[in-house]
């Protein structure tokens, strides 16, 4: 019986292994990735819109207008009038379209490169992976997250004349960038910015901090958190600021010695900060 034993589970060990080994192969030759390489005429194209993003995506500075993917699923790209649209379609490139494979894994990325010219508009929808912008002007840009994601996105050395950002649990990070009519709303997900110009916006957040670092001295917007701090600091002395803070279970402390009575000059750049559960802290 223990010679039987042995037997039966030394050829079970050996099947398992065999057939582990058929497998991966399988998977090997059968998992198939998408790449996609397309450049298309400048001067035909004022605007982009990426529907429901399932990769990570980037979109920079270049000599064209290209799109590189690589990923699992297949990718919708066309040119409606002066529009660029692309459309994760969520199909797999895969025959049958499933992966046990707990080893293999696959990173999509997206990126997007737009020549040196203004964009009309620029509208990011369902974004799952995170988002990066980099070097770009753009007249309207609309970003929308996945509801699960929290993966950030970066408004990274861009030039914005309307930002609307909504996200529940997925950042943004502003960075080097001046953004003018922002409405950037998150539920659960810190609003983050450095070294940038803020003007005539709204940044509000449900559950989190607002942290603004080293901000242009005319920046001018209204911010709110229900459960968090909001944390301002200048990246040269203001002088034509307004503070109107508002912290209903917190305090406001104002750090910087340029305020008399949160007031420099005329005060003509209105900051308007309301915090429910927070302090607000002006640097």
């Amino acid at each position: 019986m223990k010679k039987l034993f042995i037997v039966g589970l030394t050829l079970f060990v050996v099947c398992f292994l065999l057939g582990c080994i058929t497998w991966f192969g399988f998977e090997k030759q059968s998992n198939k990735v998408n790449s996609v390489n397309k450049t298309f005429d400048d001067n035909k194209i004022d605007s982009l819109n990426i529907k429901n993003a399932g990769a990570k995506v980037n979109v920079v500075k270049g000599d064209h207008f290209e799109v590189h993917y690589k990923g699992i699923n297949e990718v919708d790209i066309k040119q409606q009038n002066n529009e660029l649209v692309i459309e994760d379609t969520k199909k797999r490139v895969d025959w049958y379209g499933l992966n046990f494979n707990p080893f293999r894994k696959v990173r999509p990325q997206m990126e997007i490169t737009v020549p040196d010219k203004k964009l009309k508009q620029l509208k990011v929808s369902n974004n799952r992976f995170g988002l990066q912008l980099k070097a770009l002007e753009v007249g309207n840009v609309d970003i929308s997250t996945a509801g699960d994601t929290i993966f950030p996105s970066y408004i990274d050395s861009n030039k914005i004349d309307n930002l609307k950002y909504k996200s529940e649990e997925a950042p943004i990070r502003i960075k080097n960038s001046s953004v003018k009519n922002a409405l950037i709303k998150t539920k659960r997900a810190e609003i983050k910015g450095s070294n940038s110009l803020i003007k005539d916006g709204v940044l509000s957040v449900r559950k989190g901090s607002l942290n603004l670092s080293s901000m242009d001295i005319d920046s001018a917007f209204k911010a709110s958190s229900k459960n968090g701090d909001i944390n301002m600091s200048y990246n040269n002395e203001p002088k034509d600021v307004l503070l109107k803070l508002n912290p209903e279970d917190g305090q406001a402390n104002v750090r910087n010695k340029s305020f008399k009575n949160d007031k420099v000059g005329s005060g003509n750049h209105i900051l308007e900060l309301y915090t429910l559960h927070g302090d607000i802290n002006i640097k």
